[in-house]
């Protein structure tokens, strides 16, 4: 049997870093991490990379999956050894994930290993049923306070405020759907536990004492010692001053209202047909290791 599986879903600027790099302090819990990533490594898998390469049964369809995901940051950062994953010819993307995971947290002698990606957010259902042992949990944040990270986040300097209405509507829709998706799958769930960035920040060991009894891995104070710069958007004095203007505010409080109109399905089916007309869009840091 191999180690627990263990997501962390949360929209972008909602703490999901934060939380996934205190979990991954645990010497029980095991997570690739990167420096120029600010700690947790995003892996992408199956919002990208398990929808961009077709049936893993065919052998031309793994052989392009494998030529792509074996030479990815993530997988490099993990240290699998990369003929001992293609002698395993994993037949699904579910299987070859865990493949990855499994041999990476057995070499580090952990219980649990533990995933990060936002663009995974949506799909908890679905991987509640590709791995029947997992656990997830789940953050949000106040959207006021995470639209203000969202237009700032990184060093951005976002347009001024008329020019910059169609982000905010845009910012408000996405955590409409991304709030109601978490409370939709963790509030049904025993398998999930949903939390909050506020109460994270107001009592972070107590948060964590929660979150670890329900991993079954108990609370270790090292979960609290800061091993990589906060992934913040603040840091900047000057930053810390930018505040959302009266225009912000009611552009957000429209969008999430609309959004709240929209049945639940509805809201999901008109995020998928953006995402099919989009298709896959790579970051750029996905590869930075082997093109350098």
């Amino acid at each position: 049997m191999g180690a627990i599986p263990v997501f962390v879903l949360g929209l972008q600027r909602s703490g999901t870093t934060w939380l996934a790099n205190c979990l991954g302090g645990h010497p029980r819990i095991a997570t690739i991490e990167a420096e120029e990533h600010r700690g947790i490594h995003e892996s992408i898998f199956f919002s990208h990379f398990a929808r961009a390469f077709g049936d893993l049964d065919d052998d031309g369809n793994f052989g392009r999956f494998a030529e792509a995901f074996t030479t990815c940051d993530y997988f490099l950062l993990s240290g699998c050894d990369r003929d001992a994953f293609l002698a395993a010819r994993p037949r699904s993307y579910a299987d070859a994930f865990r493949w990855v995971m499994d041999d990476f947290a057995d070499r580090a002698g952990a219980t649990h290993w533990l995933e990060k990606s936002p663009d995974h957010t949506l799909l908890g259902p679905e991987l509640a049923t590709l791995f029947p042992d997992a656990l997830f949990v789940g953050i949000r944040r106040r959207p006021d306070t995470l639209l203000r990270s969202r237009l700032w986040a990184f060093g951005r300097i976002p347009p001024g405020p008329w020019r910059r209405i169609p982000r905010v509507l845009r910012a408000g829709f996405a955590i409409s759907l991304h709030d109601r998706a978490l409370a939709h799958f963790c509030h049904g769930s025993d398998r999930a536990l949903l939390v909050s960035y506020e109460d994270l920040r107001a009592d972070t060991p107590g948060v964590l004492a929660r979150i670890t009894d329900f991993l079954g891995c108990g609370f270790d104070p090292a979960m609290l010692r800061e091993r990589y710069a906060p992934n913040t958007s603040f840091q900047d004095p000057a930053a810390q001053r930018k505040q959302l203007t009266a225009l912000d505010r009611l552009g957000l409080r429209l969008s999430l209202a609309a959004a709240r109109l929209l049945p639940w399905r509805v809201l999901a089916a008109l995020q998928g047909a953006v995402q099919r007309v989009r298709g896959v869009v790579w970051p750029d840091w996905c590869w930075q290791m082997r093109d350098r």
